[in-house]
């Protein structure tokens, strides 16, 4: 009996001394391990002096979203860690559809496959030749118990082509020819940006003494495709269009003139004058000659001189 109280007693006080010391453990390192519960998506900490856990996790960097571009593969990374023997699978929200587990696809759809990433280690969902229909969550989940996921939201946005100008171009001859095709809402650049003349390819290089270049860049969600056309010819007129890979055609028509040297202004110029200075001496060679050949009477001059300058007139203009 004795012995029974005594065994007891000494359990009491062991567990009321465990107690305190896990009491004491919480309250000096509360944020200690913390890792986010499943509803927020498994990833750990937001402190960043927090060491990441020792069991599958994901990493605090987990995109939540993700933009592609229709015609270029979207690519939806999973920043899954330490998994040790779990798996990685790929969910689709909207229809609770099994997409891929590790590496295996469980879809009728080709269209998507996942792979890990040697170099970052993610595990990430590819989706080729992605749609509209395609936006949506998908969800990337550790086969853990109870199970650890992150949901990922998709958007597929169609990008558009524009062709800087007012559907007309007017240059010189001899001058360069400069057209740029900007390809709006893309994320990632177009695999291909065509450039046509007429409806044929153009080909890009040096020429018969011509030079035709395209430059292209991108930032952000816009790419730039510039064609130069340099010391353009009469021949260089007509319409030219843009076709990026992911994109509608657009086109724009170009008008080479052919422009005046100032020589040939200046000629134009001192031959107007000219033929003004001698239409003032054809007037008054004539009123002069109708004048000596007229009758002194004051009467018939008025009568005489007019109808004299108008035949005197007439005579001149029609044998230049």
């Amino acid at each position: 009996m004795l012995s029974s109280k005594l065994f007891h007693t000494v359990f009491l006080l062991l567990f009321a001394a465990d107690v305190l010391v896990v009491d004491s453990k919480v309250r000096g390192k509360p944020n200690r391990n913390k890792v986010d519960s499943v509803d927020s998506g498994g990833i750990w900490g937001e402190d960043g002096n927090a060491p990441p856990p020792r069991g599958p996790h994901f990493a605090k960097d987990t995109p939540k979203s993700v933009l592609a571009a229709v015609g270029a593969p979207a690519h939806i990374p999973c920043k899954a860690r330490n998994l040790g023997a779990k798996s990685v699978s790929w969910i689709r929200h909207k229809d609770l559809h099994v997409l891929t587990v590790g590496s295996f696809t469980f879809t009728n759809d080709e269209r998507f496959s996942a792979h890990r990433d040697p170099s970052s280690g993610d595990w990430v969902l590819v989706l080729r030749h992605p749609q509209p229909s395609d936006s949506g969550y998908y969800e990337c989940s550790i086969s853990t118990k109870p199970v650890t996921a992150v949901s990922v939201k998709l958007e597929v946005v169609v990008p558009s082509a524009e062709l800087l100008g007012d559907g007309s171009v007017y240059l010189d001859k001899g001058s360069t020819l400069n057209l740029t095709c900007v390809v709006h809402f893309s994320p990632t650049p177009p695999e291909f940006i065509l450039w046509y003349h007429r409806d044929k390819l153009v080909n890009y290089g040096r020429r018969g003494g011509r030079v035709i270049q395209v430059v292209t860049e991108h930032r952000g969600e816009l790419t730039r495709s510039s064609l130069l056309v340099y010391n353009a010819t009469l021949l260089d007129s007509g319409r030219y269009s843009c076709k990026p890979a992911n994109a509608k055609k657009v086109s724009v028509v170009v008008h080479v003139l052919q422009s005046e040297t100032p020589e040939a202004m200046k000629t134009t110029s001192n031959g107007d004058a000219l033929a003004h200075n001698n239409l003032i001496f054809s007037v008054m060679t004539a009123a002069a000659f109708c004048l000596l050949t007229s009758s002194k009477d004051d009467l018939s001059l008025y009568k005489v001189v007019p109808w004299c300058l108008h035949f005197r007139l007439f005579s001149l203009f029609t044998n230049r």
